[in-house]
Order: structure tokens, then sequence, then C-alpha cells
């Protein structure tokens, strides 16, 4: 089976880690998938029994378009007419682990997007993969599985010695939204990145904890951020816009304060009407 070579994804795992990963609360729906950063739709000629079987026993490289175009295929709603879907992908995915790593990367997400809690023990089993890239995809589709019963394996991942996967894992126990992930958050607090730390501390200000707001507080200070080593202009005001909403509910006068300062006086004018709006929110 030929893919549209203008339809295959043109990014790799950890340049799409800065746009999606550390800056995903309140910005980006996870629902949405990964995905949406790839190109256009693929065409509509071929169906979800046509990738299975390519990603089955076609060449190296169809093999992985077929998985990517798989996920995609969900996207469209195509999923309903096939009740078995989920044990079908299962059982490619059993058989993946000494594939093309792309391949076993975009069907965990396929296993996320469909949404059935029975992939949760595969996936659970692919965060011991070597390859840190394929850890970072399982713990995107565990987010989508939002199964409470990942939770310990999570907290074991946000100890990678990998920082993107790390950061990937304090998304994943936000998204996954249960109480039991809160003492992991809180121990992401103290991560060494700055961005690991931001993700943890975004996470837990959706438990209204307030122990997230010393980190909030140093995601809307811009010279903090001016400490970050290679961070863009664009990905500062990024940070900032994201953790206004939660510091001025959780940080309370002292929050009010630095934003009404942050609208007065930050240089960029994106910034300045987020925080006016910030804290139009609390009046």
């Amino acid at each position: 089976m030929k893919f549209p070579m203008t339809d295959i994804p043109k990014e790799a795992p950890r340049s799409i880690l800065f746009q999606f990963v550390i800056f995903p609360l309140g910005i980006v729906l996870v629902a949405v998938g990964i995905f949406f950063l790839f190109g256009k739709l693929a065409t509509e000629e071929h169906t979800i029994p046509d990738y299975l079987n390519t990603v089955r026993s076609g060449s190296s490289h169809e093999r992985w378009q077929a998985a990517y175009q798989l996920s995609k295929s969900l996207k469209r709603g195509e999923a309903a007419r096939y009740p078995n879907l989920e044990q079908d992908v299962a059982s490619i995915y059993i058989q993946s682990k000494t594939d093309d790593p792309r391949i076993r990367r975009y069907l965990s997400m396929v296993l996320g997007n469909l949404g059935d809690r029975r992939a949760t023990p595969l996936l659970l089993d692919g965060l011991n993969d070597r390859d840190a890239d394929n850890r970072i995809y399982v713990l995107m589709a565990l987010g989508e599985l939002r199964d409470p019963l990942s939770i310990p394996a999570i907290d074991k991942a946000a100890s990678d010695s990998d920082k993107d996967v790390r950061k990937t894992a304090y998304f994943t126990l936000g998204e996954i939204g249960n109480a039991a992930a809160v003492p992991a958050l809180a121990s992401g607090l103290e991560d060494e990145v700055p961005e690991v730390r931001w993700n943890a501390a975004m996470s837990l200000s959706r438990f209204n904890d307030r122990r997230a707001v010393p980190i909030l507080r140093e995601m809307v200070d811009r010279s903090r951020l001016n400490e970050v080593r290679d961070m863009r202009e664009d990905q500062k005001e990024d940070v900032m816009i994201m953790a206004m909403a939660p510091y001025v509910r959780l940080g309370q006068g002292d929050a009010s304060n630095d934003l009404q300062r942050v609208a007065a006086t930050d240089p960029s004018l994106r910034v300045r009407a987020e925080a006016k709006s910030a804290l139009q929110q609390v009046r």
C-alpha cells in the first residue's frame, strides 16, 4: 500500500514536545491528539482494515506510515464501524517490540485514542521500552485513557532519567485527574529542570493545591524565564499566559499584585492583555 509522501509526519517527538507537553494545559485539547501538527488529512481511499493489514505485513517503510494513517482514521470517527479494533491493534502492538519504533509509537496513540481501558496493561508495559520517545508516546496515550490504575507506573516514570519523559509524566497525571496523583505532582515541584517543574505545577493546580503557587509565580516572572537557556520569546509568553489563571486563583493577593505589574509593564502586548483578562476573572 502506498501513502502520499505529503501526508506523513515531518516532526520528531522531541520537537513536538515543547509545543505540546510543556504548555498543554488550557490551550491544547488532548482529545485532538498530537497528530494535528502533521499536515493534511489522508485521502479516503484506504480503510482501517487496509491499514491494519499493511502494519502486519507491509514493508518497513509502509508499516509505520500505515500505523500513522490508522491513528488519523480514528480522528475521522471511523473506529465505530470496527468493534474489535482494540483487540486487533493490541495484538499488533504486542508483536511490535522489535519493529521500527515509529510503528510502536503510533500504535500506542491508536490504543489511547480508542479509549478502551483494556489497553492499559499493554501501555504500562510500553513504559519499560528502552526508547525514550516510545515511553513519551505511551504516556500521552495513557493520558487519553485516564485510567487511575496507571498512576503508580506513571509516578515511577516521573523519576525517569530523561527530562522529556518526566515532564510528559506530570502532564499525564494531570490529565488523569485523580487525587492519588497529588503526592507525585508535589514531588515534581522540586525537579531541577524548569519545564518539568512547570508541568508538575500546572497539573497540581488542577487540584487547587496551593503548593503549586511558588512555581506558578516563577512562571509569570519574565526575569526568571529569561534565565532559562534556549527559550524563545514566544515560549516565554506561552508559559506566562499558561500560569496566569491558576496563579491568580490560588495565589490570592500576592498573585493579583504580580499580575497587575505584568499587565502594566510587560513588553509583550499579548501578555499584558492576558494578565488583564486573568485579573478580571477574580473581580
